[in-house]
């Protein structure tokens, strides 16, 4: 058996394994129960190759804006925070099934990717998730979401950024005062 087989890494697809199978893609989902339990993930959704699709299509960081709004009042879902990046976004969301929000939003911006870019693909396959702890605090993970584009010096205040907000807490943006520490209510 080849050593990269036996120390975890997938073989390259011209390779089989020892029974002449072909190698199946590496699972990274939890199982999907986990997704339906009533809790909070910290969703990361990549650009395919990180391009930076909504930092050259404002059209599209709106779309995909209105498009979390939409998908949130249909489903009634929680959006803590999100943040479009130009080549990703974040979500803190609380949905009866994640796995199916991200397959809708994604398959949704899809269609208007296609039309702004041909034959480039919008998404990279699957997505990041982190399911929030009891002992994890949701301020926090929205914070962090939010701080984002500062992280990146996209902008120099969290609150200046357009492409972010939160359906749980409206006044978000007071959140980041001038220097001091404020939580949201």
């Amino acid at each position: 058996m080849p050593s990269r087989i036996r120390a975890g890494i997938n073989p390259a697809p011209t390779e089989t394994t020892p029974m002449g199978l072909k190698p199946s893609r590496k699972r990274i989902r939890l199982p999907l129960p986990s997704y339906e339990l009533g809790n909070a993930f910290f969703i990361t959704i990549d650009t395919h190759l990180r391009h930076p699709w909504f930092g050259l299509h404002a059209e599209l960081a709106t779309e995909a804006q209105r498009l979390l709004l939409q998908l949130s009042l249909n489903r009634g879902s929680k959006i803590y925070a999100w943040c479009i990046m130009p080549d990703h976004i974040h979500l803190l969301l609380l949905d009866k099934n994640v796995v199916d929000f991200v397959r809708l939003f994604k398959g949704a911006m899809t269609q208007q990717a296609r039309v702004t870019e041909k034959g480039r693909r919008l998404w990279q396959r699957s997505f990041h998730d982190h399911g929030l702890r009891k002992e994890e605090d949701l301020e926090d993970a929205a914070r962090y979401i939010w701080e984002n584009p500062v992280r990146k010096r996209i902008v120099d205040h969290a609150r200046n950024y357009v492409w972010s907000g939160s359906l749980v807490w409206a006044q978000w943006r007071d959140f980041f005062g001038l220097g001091e520490t404020q939580h949201v209510n």
